[in-house]
């Protein structure tokens, strides 16, 4: 007994499907454990600076925490660290929250603010372009760059009127 040819294609897409489905669910893989993400978001809530830089590290650093949850602990760390004035830790959170999510232009600004205060001033200049670049109408960065941009011109003009160090006679 022949199948028609519809028929032959129907039964082997039926099959392709589940040999599919079958392949695609592993009963035997447990569920990831629940990673409590309570006592950071409590500190977060209290704006409670050194219990969030104290706890909120076991979020950032567990990759089995839902990713816009580590983005929420490492901005939010980053923000505490820099309430704090420690620039350094700061733009490193800054850092690991743009690899999080790099379309989020209050953490540019954020970092770009960080850039200026440390003194270098072609990264923040930077950062708040690239800010810019995302949220043209985002006043922070906006201000944040005219400022800058106006400071590094006046630097500027004020480098071209002085006189140049002379070379050593010899």
């Amino acid at each position: 007994m022949r199948l028609p040819i519809h028929l032959l294609v129907v039964v082997c897409l039926f099959g392709a499907c589940s040999a599919y489905a079958a392949v695609d669910t592993d009963p035997e893989t447990p569920p990831l454990p629940k990673v409590d993400t309570a006592p950071c978001f409590a500190a977060i809530a209290a704006a409670d600076d050194d219990r969030i830089i104290a706890i909120c590290g076991n979020l950032i650093s567990n990759e089995k925490v839902a990713t816009a949850d580590r983005l929420k602990a490492t901005s939010a760390r980053a923000a505490a660290y820099a309430r704090k004035d420690q620039i350094d830790p700061a733009i490193a959170d800054y850092d690991a929250a743009l690899k999080i999510d790099l379309s989020r232009p209050d953490l540019l600004n954020a970092r770009g603010e960080l850039w200026r205060k440390k003194g270098d001033r072609p990264r923040a200049i930077r950062d708040f372009g690239a800010a810019m670049k995302i949220d043209p109408q985002n006043e922070a960065a906006r201000a944040n760059y005219k400022t800058l941009a106006q400071e590094i011109e006046r630097l500027g003009a004020k480098m071209s009127v002085q006189p140049q160090p002379k070379a050593p006679l010899k």
